[in-house]
């Protein structure tokens, strides 16, 4: 009995281990919700919607009069079975997508890696002294994983706007393209939370990070200072 109370990490740490845990929870939840929401790029008219997904699939959704949705993998060569004009004839997906499908598969994957982690430190002070060692490079890696968010994101960005779903001759004014709810779900409810998770397990990471940081820039701004300093200075 004392071996198992000495294996959990002491208060304050145990509190900071798992509020993190329900941050990764939290995001993990609306990421893979919004992963599952196919509405990435929308484009709608009236109560239609075209849906372009980031987990490999298109949809045609229809609200009126009732409401109905077909889906069809990217690519599939015969859509006239699910699909009205003209979107029988949409553009597969750029590499962009592709790349994007794959970061977003990344980021998922690394979601349940940091809540294993974090659950780790919740219940065992040995997996804590094992890792201490690496906390540094899971900071950074943490951080990358906030970059590919960012990525993902700035992807489909860009393609709502390229507008480049249907062909050009096929293009009319009343369908109008825009982020879909399943992006805003696993960007903003999926990252936010991370970044919350992220902060509570390395603060001190965070400030020492800010510090180096802020000393380079000083050094670069004394550097510069002397060399003005000795431009001024007479020649003999």
């Amino acid at each position: 009995m004392p071996g198992s109370i000495n294996s959990v990490p002491e208060s304050p740490q145990i509190m900071k281990y798992c509020l993190s845990v329900v941050f990764l929870v939290f995001s993990l939840c609306l990421a893979a919700y919004g992963y599952a929401n196919n509405a990435w790029i929308v484009l709608s008219k009236d109560n239609d919607e075209f849906q372009r997904g980031v987990r490999g699939l298109d949809c045609f959704k229809e609200n009126e009069p009732i409401q109905k949705i077909a889906c069809l993998p990217w690519g599939a060569e015969n859509k006239t079975s699910k699909f009205p004009v003209p979107f029988v004839q949409v553009e597969d997906p750029s590499i962009l997508v592709h790349i994007g499908y794959y970061l977003a598969l990344v980021i998922l994957f690394s979601q349940l890696f940091w809540l294993c982690y974090t659950v780790g430190h919740c219940i065992s002070c040995r997996f804590c002294r094992r890792v201490e060692v690496y906390k540094l490079a899971f900071f950074h890696a943490m951080v990358t994983v906030v970059g590919f968010w960012i990525i993902l994101f700035v992807i489909f960005i860009v393609e709502a706007f390229s507008e480049n779903i249907l062909p050009e001759n096929l293009k009319k004014p009343e369908w109008k393209y825009s982020i879909g709810s399943g992006c805003w779900f696993f960007f903003a409810g999926g990252l936010f939370p991370f970044i919350a998770a992220l902060f509570c397990l390395f603060k001190d990471q965070m400030e020492k990070s800010q510090e180096k940081l802020l000393q380079l820039i000083r050094r670069r701004r004394n550097g510069a200072g002397h060399v003005e300093l000795s431009q001024l200075e007479p020649k003999n």
